[in-house]
């Protein structure tokens, strides 16, 4: 759904300050000095560590006209329950390593294109998911996906580093992770039916097809929908991702044979052992799932507005 808003003249821009090997700071404060220089009230601002930072400060953010993050997936993940609950407008500039939300909608550091999309004042209507279960305090957001395999070992590693996040980390927590790598056993449901039962594979629950997009692992999620998809890859094994990796190269699709399932509620029982799960890009709560939790994934009742830009193509 396209939303027409007012033209945003009071802008909030929100950093990462570990994005993009820590270039965000100024990156931010370059793109604030570009709006005033075009008549815009703006503040520049490092982001917060925690999600519930953002949520005491609703009366004050909801002042704003607009809200520009400088930053990856994982900032943007932390801002999603502020957004839905004060219809604050979005505009994301890649700042991080894969910065998925930015890319999908065309979005980029170009300030012509920023300028261009706050003469156009038009948002899209856009669902994201949210994650409780055994040990989870209320509903924890994602946008792009949730998944558990060769990608949350991956990212747990990165997790455990300090500082700016380069490409290399990724390579070499990469390899580290794919000599130890193993699947979780998990038992799936899809609206109350049993789809995998107790069965070891590689497993992506998505909101959106932005993650590995040229790859096209999960082609029909959308953030359009108010619904989830889960793709299964059954018994995965080392070369799955050695595939991956070659054809993410070739920027082609790597048909991977995953079984797919589709619904507003699923559901996942992890069985022995305790498995670590990956969320935007981010080691989920800094822990493993532990072995006999059941996991709820569903679609957020409230959605977030993103700007758009006239060139936009709606995912």
């Amino acid at each position: 759904m396209f939303i027409d808003i007012p033209t945003p003249e009071k802008i909030l821009i929100i950093f990462n300050p570990i994005s993009s090997v820590g270039n965000t700071r100024a990156l931010a404060h370059r793109l604030g000095e570009f709006l005033v220089h075009h008549g815009k009230l703006v503040e520049v601002s490092e982001s917060e560590k925690k999600m519930k930072a953002y949520m005491r400060s609703v009366s004050e953010i909801s002042a704003y006209d607009l809200l520009v993050v400088v930053g990856g997936d994982g900032t943007v993940r932390k801002l999603l329950p502020l957004l839905s609950e004060t219809k604050l407008p979005l505009y994301v500039v890649p700042g991080g390593n894969e910065s998925l939300f930015a890319h999908s909608y065309g979005m980029s550091a170009n300030t012509e294109n920023l300028l261009k999309a706050l003469e156009r004042s038009q948002c899209l209507e856009q669902f994201y998911g949210v994650i409780s279960g055994n040990g989870i305090r209320g509903a924890k957001p994602f946008f792009i996906m949730a998944s558990m395999g060769f990608d949350s070992l991956t990212v747990k590693r990165i997790g455990r580093r300090k500082g700016p996040i380069s490409d290399f980390t990724y390579v070499w927590c990469g390899l580290s992770a794919l000599a130890s790598l193993h699947h979780p056993t998990v038992t799936i449901s899809v609206d109350g039916q049993v789809v995998v039962d107790s069965q070891s594979g590689y497993i992506i629950v998505a909101n959106s097809a932005a993650y590995a997009r040229n790859l096209q692992l999960v082609p029909s999620a959308s953030p359009s929908l108010k619904e989830l998809v889960v793709g299964f890859l059954p018994g995965a094994q080392r070369y799955h991702e050695m595939i991956k990796a070659w054809y993410m190269l070739r920027r082609k699709r790597a048909d991977l044979p995953l079984q797919y399932y589709s619904g507003k509620n699923i559901s996942l029982m992890l069985h022995a052992p305790s498995y670590p799960m990956q969320v935007d890009g981010d080691y989920f709560r800094n822990r493993d799932i532990v072995a006999g939790s059941m996991l709820e994934f569903s679609i957020n009742p409230k959605p977030i507005h993103v700007l758009i830009q006239p060139h936009l193509s709606v995912m």
